[in-house]
């Protein structure tokens, strides 16, 4: 055989060589970049406001995961978007996290035991001196606003993927000496919070249908 072609053949099964094994390479990039997609966590479906809303519901048992601190400071966030009159932003917010403080406050609440055994409990106060700069009814308008801000709190736990209550039923003079609170700072609500471990229960009564609750121009019953 001519030593010509012997050459041509070794480059040419050379090349086939070189084409295959850039070939499989490039099966195993494409496999391997696949099984690494398929490996990373993938984040969760966003949640629709609707969702939201109608997801929401009073959790009172709770797992012992601890709460993000992120969590935590995404719903301070969603809390301080709240409306408040004059945008005098009136709330205060202490996150009560340690077992003493939560079981202390929960004598003030005439020991409900959500207050203990929540990882996290919010209490919402209102400053009536800083909405008192917009007169009379300064001191109303800072609860309402501070009732604003705790509701994006309740809601912000469902996109949160947490679990909430409000808690309204409490001694106020009792809150305010174990968190310190100035005389002009009033407690409006403690929020218990964390993981749940226990799914909504149906309310004994049901909600009052539109007919009943929604007038239109004026009163019409």
């Amino acid at each position: 055989m001519p030593t010509t072609m012997v050459a041509s053949n070794s480059v040419g099964m050379t090349r086939r060589r070189v084409l295959q094994s850039a070939a499989l390479s490039a099966l195993w990039l494409e496999a391997a970049e696949r099984w690494a997609f398929a490996a990373e966590p993938t984040a969760p479906p966003p949640i629709s406001f609707a969702d939201v809303v109608h997801r929401r519901a009073m959790i009172r048992s709770y797992k012992n995961d601890p709460v993000p601190d992120d969590k935590l400071q995404r719903l301070f966030e969603y809390a301080t978007r709240a409306p408040s009159g004059g945008n005098l932003q009136p709330w205060e917010f202490i996150a009560v996290k340690s077992p003493d403080g939560r079981a202390k406050l929960a004598e003030a609440t005439g020991k409900q035991t959500s207050v203990v055994t929540a990882p996290v409990l919010i209490v919402t106060c209102a400053d009536i001196q800083r909405a008192g700069k917009s007169g009379a009814r300064g001191s109303f308008f800072s609860l309402v606003d501070t009732a604003f801000a705790s509701l994006l709190i309740l809601l912000g736990a469902v996109e949160q993927g947490l679990g909430a209550c409000f808690v309204g039923s409490y001694d106020p003079e009792a809150v305010a000496k174990q968190l310190g609170l100035p005389d002009y700072i009033r407690p409006v609500g403690l929020i218990t919070l964390g993981f749940p471990a226990e799914r909504p229960q149906k309310p004994k009564t049901a909600k009052l249908p539109l007919s009943k609750v929604v007038h239109q121009e004026k009163w019409s019953r």
